[in-house]
């Protein structure tokens, strides 16, 4: 689910799978025109030389300027034990999925049955009719970290806690190839780099080391180099929203002390910025349930359309809804009301219509040891200018684990998690395409 200032560590256990290849890619490689994922291609000549100065020093998991030789090696050896994988085995359970545009997206996979294993991480440019693989054994990282670039590249960090290895950042490719991430000087963001979505606990940048985490962040992908972009304030970005006209915004949340909802806009893709801050009377000082008590989940529509759900975290199960407050005007929300007793909360999205879809998650009566247990999940739909919600017509059941199942936005796509290893995906809030990940 997206939220504001929510904390999430990526930790991947996988134990079993399907289409391992025996050997390690090569690093650095690039696949040539025509050839299958997940085959082996030669190693790529094509580095720069400013990746073997003998005068660069190393500055942090990511390197500031052309990285040193001393962690060039080191990155080199990460990824010669990396493997490559022809197809993820069916019994891998999809973990975190998120889309850059509508067929650009990152996937990670957990394998359910625990135990000794590693991460698997999946990227696709074309809404996976193919995708690339990247399988990452507990034995050389046991906690690896990744965010989505865009045009199917991710860059990914992983470590090794005992004993302690931090490795050099990357860029993945979804043609297989793989570069040195770069972290350059706060800057302004260069023409045709793109805006991040990052999270800032549970992303890269988490664990770069001594870098800004105050402003957004930008990417020139095909350098593989990232940058905090100045004149920014740090927030969830929202770009690609139908009805917006190409606005982008920066949500920095719910700021307590003034019972205000803080956001930024561009119309000049990120390069100017307006603060507005509208009045939302949710926490504490209320009297009742509000953003004190727990995570605070995000919905931008077409428009001046908002809305805010503030949920409390339940151990083991779904997180429950507090409340739910919208803005058609974004100066002041107004709480909306809702039919049901603190419903198990499955997350929330805008149709292009205007329309709020609310995700409501199910739990079984009983006692259960698996992930997903129960009936299915249910869209709701809330109509333009009505605080009457009605089931979504033609909606997919959601199907999934209580930690990511639901609907969630990325990429002007909403997402459906409608099973362990797959999911619906609409552009418009009423027609879905199923699709497997990986």
């Amino acid at each position: 689910m997206r939220a504001v200032g929510s904390c999430i560590t990526l930790v991947a256990v996988v134990v079993l799978f399907a289409g391992c290849s025996e050997e390690s890619r090569q690093r650095s490689e690039s696949r040539s025109p025509g050839q299958p994922s997940g085959s082996p291609a030669p190693e790529s000549t094509n580095r720069e030389s400013a990746d073997e100065s003998p005068s660069a020093a190393p500055v942090t998991p990511a390197t500031k300027g052309p990285i040193s030789p001393k962690r060039r090696e080191k990155l080199d050896g990460f990824l010669d034990r990396v493997k490559f994988l022809d197809h993820a085995d069916p019994d891998l359970e999809l973990r975190e999925i998120e889309y850059t545009s509508p067929t650009d997206a990152v996937a990670m996979f957990l394998d359910p049955r625990r135990g000794s294993g590693g991460t698997v991480i999946a990227t696709t440019d074309d809404n996976w009719a193919h995708a690339t693989r990247m399988y990452i054994s507990d034995d050389l990282a046991s906690l690896v970290s990744y965010s989505p670039l865009g045009g199917g590249a991710v860059a990914v960090r992983a470590q090794q806690q005992a004993p302690y290895i931090n490795y050099p950042a990357f860029v993945f490719y979804p043609n297989g190839r793989t570069k040195p991430l770069r972290v350059l000087e706060p800057q302004a963001r260069g023409r045709g780099d793109v805006l991040l979505d990052l999270d800032r606990y549970g992303s890269i940048i988490y664990g770069l080391g001594d870098v800004q985490t105050r402003q957004l962040w930008a990417a020139d992908i095909d350098a593989a180099e990232t940058y905090p972009v100045e004149g920014t304030r740090f927030g969830e970005v929202w770009q690609h929203v139908a009805g917006r006209r190409g606005e982008v915004l920066s949500l920095q949340g719910f700021k307590r002390r003034g019972q205000q909802w803080r956001f930024e806009t561009s119309n000049d893709r990120g390069r100017t910025w307006t603060t507005a801050q509208a009045d939302l009377a949710g926490g504490r000082s209320t009297g009742g349930p509000g953003f004190g008590y727990g995570q605070a989940s995000t919905a931008v529509g077409p428009g001046h359309l908002q809305a805010t759900v503030s949920t409390t975290f339940l151990e083991d199960l779904p997180s429950q809804v507090n409340a739910l407050w919208q803005t058609d005007d974004e100066q002041r929300f107004r709480q909306v009301p809702l039919p049901w007793d603190r419903p198990y909360f499955g997350g929330i999205a805008y149709a292009d219509d205007g329309a709020l879809l609310l995700g409501l998650l199910t739990v079984p009566p009983t006692a259960c040891s698996r992930p997903i247990c129960g009936p299915p999940g249910e869209i709701w739909r809330f109509p333009p200018g009505s605080r009457v919600p009605e089931p979504l017509a033609g909606a997919p059941g959601l199907v999934g684990p209580f930690w990511s199942g639901g609907i969630d936005t990325s990429g002007g796509v909403i997402i459906a998690r409608t099973g362990p290893r797959t999911i619906s995906v609409s552009s418009d809030g009423y027609h879905w395409t199923p699709v497997t990940p990986g």
